[in-house]
């Protein structure tokens, strides 16, 4: 977990030229002494990293040093196409690998295009959520991911005191709520989660259907509802 948090940092550094531990704290979300911390063991082994005081000061590079280490983890590859969107990839539990990734392609990038990049958020912010908020426990989304990932069946507890097990096969986020499809009894169903309350997660497999692609039945199921 250090190593990637050190990474991301000399990644963000390498970009931004010259960062403030506060800011660095910020971005990586841990406190400022870590911070502190990591640039004295990335000193201690060798690497050309400095602080300086004053209004300006703050810590960055030795002019010309670059890292290329920018290879995606694995976790990182499947957050790939959330990284523009944090609020998403937090819910799924993928808002660190994310924002790694996030950082990993700004460094491939020439500074001029990356500092276009970066200014997206100035004038374009997504929020998922409904206008009352977000109704899901915080924690489920990603133990539901899970259990897709994994092909686990899971077993779904609503407000209602309803309890089903489904097959899981993907989540869809629609208009502000949150939609399980999986596969019963050889049938596609869809399950809104508004009022879901918890989850649990069990040792039984099962064999995802060869052919399913999310996106293409859920415009099918669209075009059924309408």
């Amino acid at each position: 977990m250090r190593a990637a948090r050190v990474l991301e940092m000399l990644l963000i550094l390498q970009r931004r030229g010259r960062a403030t531990a506060g800011e660095l704290a910020a971005l990586l979300e841990v406190s400022e002494r870590t911070i502190l911390r990591d640039v004295e063991a990335l000193g201690e082994a060798g690497v050309p990293i400095y602080t300086t005081q004053g209004p300006r000061g703050g810590i960055e590079l030795l002019d010309g040093f670059s890292t290329r280490l920018t290879g995606l983890t694995a976790e990182e590859a499947r957050s790939l196409l959330l990284v523009g969107q944090p609020a998403v990839s937090h819910r799924l539990g993928l808002g660190a690998p994310a924002r790694a990734t996030r950082n990993k392609l700004l460094g491939a990038l020439a500074p001029s295009l990356a500092e276009q990049a970066e200014n997206l958020p100035a004038w374009f912010h997504h929020d998922p959520d409904a206008w009352d908020g977000h109704r899901i426990p915080h924690g489920e989304l990603r133990r539901l991911g899970s259990c897709i990932h994994r092909s686990r069946m899971v077993e779904l507890f609503f407000a209602d005191g309803t309890r089903v097990i489904r097959h899981p096969l993907g989540l869809v986020l629609k208009a502000g709520s949150w939609f399980l499809v999986s596969v019963e009894r050889g049938e596609l169903e869809v399950s809104c989660l508004d009022d879901l309350r918890g989850t649990r997660i069990t040792s039984q497999a099962f064999r995802s259907p060869e052919d399913f692609d999310l996106a293409t039945f859920w415009r099918s199921h669209l075009g059924a509802t309408a």
